[in-house]
């Protein structure tokens, strides 16, 4: 028996020394590359927006519709998650990314985009035109899941250098020289307006937009803009300055800029009830020629770029208090970017982005001091404009790509050339 015992014990000892080779033998999971795979997945994921989740939402619905019930009353198993699109490039640099095409189809549509409106993340509505020596049909596309997919008309009648409006409740107004074309249902219907005069004093509502009325350099009134009637007539009251600028959007607490001259220096006024009161604000220094000033915010910081005819940069303020007061961060000269080639854009981490006149993206991480070109991966850039909600890149890569970005940071590259 003792003999047993211990030739029991050995087995035991030779079968745990067996199971520990065998286990040391078996090659463990690469854990790091699946983590990156992982994370790339979500990555995908993301980029692949709201039109994937939208498409997944409609796919369970109509299942609950045709089965909700199993025949003794349970509720059967939900069907498998379907994989998001592929994920298409994506170019970044110093914190910038912009997400290439994904596998879904890209539209084509004639002409060239010349103009993009956005009235919230998912609706956009983007205006595309062919040059004088070749006229071509307008055409207007639209879409509902922030430029995955889109739809688009030719509208009826051809016109070189139009121009795309687009109203916070979806309205949209074209306007090419004389003619103005109003659309009241998202850009399915169109028919031609008057354009109004801009006289008279119109106290603007919570619809209109505010734009600089005709004329030369500076000198502008600043106008009420309605769906059914451009150059409704002149806001409530004036800003007691030159006007050289009208920003083209209310920033997301309400605050309408304009930029100009007061006694002949830069200047800069506000309005928070559409143009009824209107506060000014004198940009500090000396040795600043007077000329138009443009003004970019977000949240408590704000910047006002006095630029010449050419777009070069003559002084850049800085405010960190919404707007109150201002102070001087750069003066013009040879530092890059020489020009600015649409709006700034301020971001949520404190940085500011713009594109030069040279085509290329600069970030600022010093108020506006300085600039440093962001290269990496990033393509070239034609300009950056705001639109009601957001911001707009041009002519991405030289061949009329566009991009939209809610905050700045992160853009989607429209499917649609």
């Amino acid at each position: 028996m003792p003999d047993r015992e211990i030739s029991r014990a050995g087995l035991d000892v030779r079968l745990a020394d067996g199971r520990t080779d065998l286990l040391d033998s078996i090659d463990q999971p690469p854990l790091a590359r699946i983590r990156d795979r992982a994370a790339a997945r979500r990555r995908r994921r993301r980029a692949a927006g709201s039109g994937g989740a939208a498409l997944l939402c409609v796919a369970v619905a109509a299942t609950l519709l045709l089965q909700p019930w199993t025949a003794d009353g349970t509720a059967p198993s939900p069907p498998p998650v379907a994989d998001a699109p592929p994920g298409g490039p994506v170019y970044t640099a110093a914190g910038i990314t912009i997400n290439g095409l994904t596998g879904s189809a890209v539209t084509g549509i004639p002409g060239t985009i010349s103009d993009v409106e956005f009235v919230d993340p998912d609706h956009g509505y983007l205006l595309a035109g062919c040059p004088a020596g070749a006229p071509c049909p307008v055409s207007l596309a639209r879409t509902g899941d922030g430029g995955l997919t889109w739809q688009y008309s030719e509208l009826p009648w051809a016109a070189v250098g139009a121009e795309l409006t687009g109203f916070p409740d979806g309205n949209l107004m074209i306007t090419s020289g004389a003619d103005t074309y109003v659309s009241l249902d998202q850009g399915r219907n169109w028919q031609p307006v008057g354009a109004g005069s801009g006289a008279g004093r119109v106290p603007a509502t919570a619809g209109d937009l505010l734009r600089a009325g005709p004329g030369g350099r500076c000198g502008l009134a600043v106008e009420v803009w309605r769906p059914a009637l451009p150059r409704a007539g002149a806001a409530a009251t004036d800003p007691d300055l030159d006007v050289c600028w009208v920003a083209p959007a209310a920033t997301a607490d309400g605050a309408w800029w304009v930029g100009g001259t007061r006694d002949g220096n830069a200047a800069v006024a506000v309005t928070r009830d559409r143009g009824t009161h209107w506060r000014t604000v004198e940009l500090p220094g000396t040795g600043v020629p007077a000329g138009p000033v443009e003004v970019t915010s977000l949240g408590s910081q704000a910047y006002a770029t006095v630029l010449d005819a050419d777009r070069r940069v003559l002084a850049l303020f800085h405010s960190g208090d919404g707007g109150q007061s201002f102070s001087r961060t750069r003066s013009g000269g040879p530092a890059a970017p020489q020009g600015l080639s649409g709006e700034p854009v301020p971001l949520l981490d404190g940085r500011l982005l713009v594109a030069g006149t040279d085509r290329y993206f600069y970030v600022s991480a010093d108020r506006g001091a300085t600039f440093s070109r962001a290269e990496g991966s990033l393509p070239v850039v034609g300009r950056l404009t705001r639109t009601g909600a957001g911001y707009v890149a041009y002519d991405l890569f030289g061949s009329g790509w566009a991009a939209y970005s809610a905050d700045g940071a992160t853009w989607r590259k429209l499917q649609i050339n």
